[in-house]
């Protein structure tokens, strides 16, 4: 993420000194969150031609709109947490020590996976204008985990599940199932012989998913046209601050890069 020492300093002394809170957020940290997740977005969506106005234009659109109102609600968490701190403090020493962490909390470790999930949730979203192009050739879909010493026990049970493009589990248990997923769905021909995956194996599988994978990975990118889901805790705001979040905490959203 592009956001300088000099940058982090200023962001600090500004929330000692209540000039930043989170009605008056920080635009700059905002937008250097929001352009490093996108960048994500666009990497995973790939360099293909995109027809202005066509499915993949909306559904990019979708995706980049909804990296800022992340990075927005991402924003305020993290202003929020830091401003509660100042009280602790006798001090601008003291609370830079003790707040340093917390940024350093979103916007290293946290942002990086999410950063990865930006690539990995484009990248499925695009597949999955594939998958319904082609379903009349390609009628099949098989998940496909990758099995070694990191492989999540949430990926193992859907590893070679075989439904079809429309059948129901693909809109609610499609990768990512968690943070750092690298399951992906592969099209079967249908000229090839497939076994089916039974309907009482479906709902073995998916009985346990459904206490396993986190809310917000319960959904389908590439229908449903978002990276980070609305049951994100990032979007769990005071009840005072509703009607900020309802407006982006009055953050803009860019119309062009």
């Amino acid at each position: 993420m592009k956001y300088t020492k000099e940058q982090i300093d200023k962001l600090i002394k500004g929330i000692y000194l209540g000039l930043v809170n989170v009605k008056n957020l920080p635009k700059k940290l905002y937008i250097a969150i929001a352009d490093y997740l996108k960048e994500g977005v666009y990497k995973g969506f790939g360099g293909s031609l995109i027809e202005f106005g066509g499915i993949d234009w909306v559904l990019l659109k979708e995706l980049r709109e909804n990296t800022y109102i992340f990075s927005g609600a991402k924003t305020y968490q993290q202003i929020r947490e830091m401003s509660a701190m100042a009280s602790k403090a006798q001090t601008f020493s003291q609370f830079k020590k003790l707040v340093t962490p917390v940024y350093e909390k979103y916007n290293n470790d946290w942002l990086q996976t999410e950063y990865n999930t930006s690539v990995g949730q484009a990248q499925n979203a695009n597949l999955w204008l594939e998958f319904e192009k082609d379903k009349k050739l390609f009628p099949y879909l098989k998940y496909s985990a990758v099995i070694d010493s990191r492989t999540s026990q949430i990926c193992k049970p859907l590893d070679g599940v075989i439904r079809k493009v429309d059948d129901p589990i693909w809109s609610k248990y499609s990768p990512l199932n968690h943070f750092n997923c690298r399951c992906t769905l592969e099209k079967i021909s249908i000229e090839e012989e497939v076994t089916i995956t039974s309907e009482k194996k479906v709902k073995e599988v998916t009985k346990q998913l459904d206490k396993d994978v986190q809310k917000e990975f319960k959904m389908n990118s590439g229908k449903d046209g978002y990276i980070f889901s609305k049951d994100h805790p990032y979007f769990k705001v005071a009840k005072k601050d509703v009607a900020l979040a309802k407006n982006n905490f009055g953050l803009p959203i860019p119309n062009k890069d």
